[in-house]
C-alpha cells in the first residue's frame, strides 16, 4: 500500500503534467452531475389518485394504539404535513378513516410528553411509541405547522378543544419565542445545565411542595406524576384522562378539578420560570417566520383574534424591514441587528405564502401585491426550464444548483411556490400564474404519484389546483356579518 506522500507525489506530478485531462474530466463529471439534478416536466396526467395511494399509505403506517404513525423504529415525529393532507382527503372523499387519523393523533400529541403541558409547544419529536418521552427541543416550523393542522381540523370539524389547543401553542410563542420587535425566534434547546430536559421535568415531592395539599391532590393524577417517575427518576407531565373523568373519579364538579388545574399550571409555570432556561437559538430566520405568520394570521381569522392578526403583521413589517435588500431581494437570516445571506427558495415562497394568509385576514390589498413580488422576483433569480432552482442566480457559484420537492420536516421551496402561485392565480385573474405552478407538478408528478408520504405539503397545493380555482366577488362593507363569516372560511 502506498504512503500517504506517495499519494501525495502522485497527485502533484498528475497536476503537473496532466492538467488538460483533469480538465476535460471535470468538466464531464460537473455537466453529469447537472445532468442528472436537472428535472423537466412530463406529460403525465395530474389527479388525485397520488393523493388517494398516499392517503391508504398513511393509513398503512397508522399506530392505532398510540396515533401517528410509525415510520421509524422508534422516534416519531410530529406528522402535521400529512395530517393537513388527510384532512383535505377526508373532505373531498368523506373517507373516515382519513379523519379519524387525524383527530386522534392531534389528541395524542397534545397529551403527550411531547407537548409541553405546563408551558405549551410542541417538542421535535417523541423517543418512543406513545408520544410520551420527547426530545425536549422545541423548533419554530414545528409548532407554526402544528398549529395550522389544529386550525384546520377546528374548521373541519367544528371541535372548541382544537381551537383551545392552537391557543395554548400559540400563548408559548408569544411568551417565549418572540422578540421584542415582533419577530419570532428559531428554538429553544433541550438541555440546561448540561441535562436534557431537566427544566420540564418534576418530581412529586416538588409538585407537592408549590401546590398545597388540596391543588395538587388533583393535579398529580391528572399529570400522571408518581413518586418513581417516568424519566430518570422525574416526571414528564402527561394525560390520560381528561377532566370530566377525573371529576367523575374524584367525586368533585368539573368547574372545581378545571378551576384547581388552572390555578396548579399557573404556579408550576411561575416556579417553573425561576430555574435555569434551556439556550434560546434568537436567530430570526425568514422561511420559518413566514410559517408562523401563517399560522398566526390563519389563527386569527378562523377563531376571530384581531391580537393574533396583529401580531401576524407585526412579524411581517419586521422581515420586510430588516430582511429585505432595497432591489427587494430577501436575506435569510437575522440577529442582534445583523441580517446576512442570500434567500433560498423557501424564504419567498414562504413569505409570499404568508403574505396571502394576511390578505385573507385583513383584506388588505398591499399583501397580495407583496405576495405578487416575491414571486417576481422568484422568476428572476431561480427559475429553471422546469421547477424552481433551491438557490438563487446570482448567489454563491455552485457546481449543482438543486431543484427538488421533498417535504420533509418543513415544505419544499417548490412546494410553497406552487401554493402562492395558485392563489395569486386566483386573486389577479394570472393565468400564467397558474401554469407555473401546473409546470412544478408536472416536474414532481412521479414523487406525487409514487412518493406522496415525502410530498405532503405539494399535494396541498396539487389538491387546490386539482378541485379547481374558484373566484367570487363580494360586495360591501368590511365589518358586514356576511363578510366576517367568509373571512372564517
Amino acid at each position: 500500500m502506498p504512503s500517504f506522500s506517495d499519494v501525495l507525489e502522485f497527485l502533484s506530478d498528475t497536476w503537473k503534467n496532466e492538467q488538460d485531462k483533469i480538465g476535460r474530466q471535470s468538466q464531464a463529471l460537473i455537466m453529469h452531475l447537472r445532468q442528472t439534478a436537472a428535472k423537466e416536466a412530463t406529460e403525465g396526467t395530474l389527479c388525485f389518485d397520488g393523493e388517494d395511494r398516499t392517503a391508504k399509505l398513511y393509513e398503512n403506517h397508522y399506530d392505532s394504539l398510540n396515533h401517528g404513525f410509525q415510520f421509524q423504529p422508534q422516534n416519531k415525529f410530529p406528522p402535521s404535513m400529512g395530517l393537513s393532507l388527510l384532512l383535505r382527503h377526508h373532505v373531498r372523499t368523506g373517507n373516515a378513516s382519513s379523519l379519524s387519523m387525524v383527530v386522534d393523533t392531534l389528541r395524542a400529541m397534545k397529551s403527550g410528553g411531547i407537548y409541553d403541558q405546563i408551558g405549551g409547544g410542541l417538542s421535535r419529536y417523541s423517543t418512543d411509541y406513545r408520544w410520551l418521552v420527547p426530545h425536549f427541543e422545541k423548533m419554530l416550523y414545528d409548532n407554526a405547522l402544528f398549529v395550522t393542522t389544529l386550525i384546520e381540523t377546528y374548521q373541519v370539524t367544528g371541535a372548541k378543544e382544537f381551537a383551545e389547543y392552537a391557543n395554548d401553542a400559540l400563548a408559548y410563542i408569544d411568551r417565549d419565542m418572540t422578540s421584542p420587535e415582533g419577530a419570532f425566534y428559531s428554538a429553544e434547546d433541550a438541555d440546561s445545565e448540561g441535562v436534557e430536559g431537566k427544566f420540564y421535568v418534576w418530581t412529586q415531592e416538588e409538585i407537592e411542595a408549590v401546590l398545597g395539599r388540596q391543588t395538587a391532590s388533583i393535579a398529580i393524577p391528572y399529570y400522571n406524576v408518581t413518586p418513581h417517575g417516568n424519566f430518570e427518576h422525574k416526571n414528564i407531565l402527561h394525560l390520560k384522562q381528561g377532566t370530566h373523568d377525573l371529576a367523575r373519579t374524584m367525586g368533585l364538579d368539573e368547574p372545581v378539578v378545571k378551576e384547581e388545574l388552572a390555578k396548579a399550571r399557573a404556579l408550576l409555570l411561575e416556579t417553573r420560570s425561576k430555574r435555569i432556561r434551556p439556550l434560546l437559538d434568537d436567530k430570526v430566520l425568514t422561511s420559518w417566520n413566514g410559517l408562523m405568520i401563517s399560522a398566526m394570521a390563519k389563527s386569527g381569522r378562523i377563531l376571530e383574534d384581531p391580537d393574533r392578526i396583529r401580531r401576524a403583521e407585526k412579524a411581517t413589517d419586521f422581515i420586510f424591514k430588516h430582511l429585505r435588500k432595497p432591489d427587494g431581494a430577501l436575506l435569510r437570516r437575522y440577529r442582534e441587528g445583523d441580517a446576512r445571506y442570500d434567500g433560498y427558495l423557501f424564504d419567498y415562497a414562504s413569505m409570499s405564502v404568508a403574505c396571502l394568509d394576511l390578505y385573507e385576514a385583513t383584506y388588505d390589498a398591499r399583501y397580495i401585491w407583496q405576495a405578487h413580488e416575491l414571486m417576481l422576483m422568484v422568476e428572476k433569480k431561480f427559475a429553471s426550464d422546469g421547477a424552481y432552482y433551491e438557490t438563487a442566480s446570482d448567489g454563491e457559484n455552485l457546481i449543482v444548483r438543486q431543484v427538488t420537492g421533498y417535504d420533509g420536516v418543513e415544505p419544499s421551496g417548490n412546494s410553497s411556490a406552487a401554493l402562492a402561485l395558485l392563489r395569486l392565480s386566483a386573486y389577479l385573474a394570472n393565468p400564467a400564474s397558474e401554469q407555473k405552478a401546473e409546470k412544478i407538478f408536472r416536474v414532481f408528478h412521479e414523487d406525487l404519484m409514487e412518493y406522496g408520504l415525502n410530498s405532503s405539503f405539494m399535494m396541498q397545493a396539487s389538491h387546490l389546483y386539482l378541485g379547481g380555482l374558484k373566484a367570487v366577488a363580494v360586495i360591501g362593507r368590511r365589518d358586514s356579518d356576511m363578510l366576517q363569516t367568509i373571512r372564517r372560511g
